[in-house]
């Protein structure tokens, strides 16, 4: 009955770590080891959740938990991967070799496994040997590997070689153009390097491959907001406060820094008279960023922010002005 309930526990742990529900996985996984204290499966998944926290406790504390799952357990492949690849982020490459290699003595043609051996040897400057473990998994380079292209890329991108990840994972789209994974990398890759237009249409393609993952637009607002940043430390006030309103548009419920609110209070001051119709748009989207915690603070902040808004209404054409006032009447602005 107890591991049932365990295993029950272990499913919804699961799916939320899926959603990315992590502070509730651990919730569900402290209960399933609760009631079966030597079950593997649940102590692996404790240990996973853990690292995703990159902090270095944390994943300390994930290795900890997978090792507790191996003793359980000596022959679990996937513990071994794991506790793998927490060890790389880790920089403890000798220690992460030696599960990677632990792992394909119980799974030869474990892929994953392969490929961060790969990225092992791309640490140390071996590039001959980085190529060799890849081609165990790939027996030949041909032109039609498109997963040849892909991984090394990955491996590529994550020792921050961002021009080489772009140029073969360019190739793996070239081969099989409905590849999500390999947009979605190359425009993390775009966005390191500072192209953020190639980045956001990478990024949009991916979302039309793969609709349902709601991530893609978050990256792309994000990017609005990076460059935002960019332009304010130029001293480009307008076109931060632009990017910030394209950000907030694709990812409406967005909370951001107070930084955000000024930039576009600052922005609006600007254009009130030089152009009013934008000055509202970006007093209207710093409304949306008050910060409600203290109540009488958010209300005080509002009601110059509206203030602010109102001046530039004032500076519209008489039939816009007119019909802009009549509608704050209905939507109690």
């Amino acid at each position: 009955m107890s591991y049932q309930d365990a295993l029950n526990h272990l499913k919804k742990a699961q799916r939320l770590f899926v959603e990315r529900n992590y502070e509730m996985a651990l919730v569900e996984l402290d209960e399933a080891v609760h009631l079966a204290p030597d079950f593997a499966e649940a102590y692996f998944w404790r240990g996973k959740t853990l690292a995703t926290d990159l902090n270095e406790e944390n994943l300390k504390a994930g290795i900890e938990e997978i090792t507790y799952a191996i003793n359980l357990k000596p022959d679990y492949t996937d513990a071994y991967l794991e506790r793998g690849k927490i060890h790389l982020q880790l920089g403890e490459l000798e220690k992460a070799e030696e599960d990677f290699n632990k792992a394909l003595s119980l799974k030869p043609n474990l892929e994953e496994a392969y490929i961060h051996l790969a990225q092992i040897e791309l640490y140390r400057g071996n590039y001959e040997k980085a190529l060799e473990k890849l081609q165990k998994v790939y027996n030949k380079e041909g032109k039609d590997n498109y997963k040849y292209f892909f991984y090394l890329g990955k491996i590529h991108f994550n020792n921050k070689e961002y021009p080489q990840a772009i140029e073969l994972l360019s190739k793996a789209i070239e081969i099989n153009p409905y590849l999500v994974d390999a947009y979605d990398l190359r425009a993390q890759s775009y966005k390191e390097i500072g192209e953020y237009k190639k980045a956001i249409e990478d990024f949009k393609k991916a979302y039309t491959l793969m609709p349902e993952e709601k991530r893609f637009f978050v990256e792309i607002s994000n990017i609005h907001f990076k460059i935002a940043d960019e332009l304010y430390k130029k001293g480009d006030i307008i076109n931060s406060a632009i990017h910030i309103v394209e950000g907030m548009e694709i990812n409406y419920d967005i909370k951001l820094e107070d930084k955000y609110k000024n930039i576009l209070i600052e922005a609006g001051k600007k254009l009130t008279k030089e152009d009013p119709h934008k000055a509202i748009l970006f007093f209207e989207f710093a409304l949306r960023l008050v910060d409600e915690t203290d109540f009488i603070k958010a209300e005080r902040e509002k009601e110059e922010i509206k203030n602010l808004r109102k001046v530039a209404i004032r500076n519209l054409p008489f039939k816009e002005r007119i019909v802009k006032m009549i509608s704050d009447i209905y939507t109690g602005i």
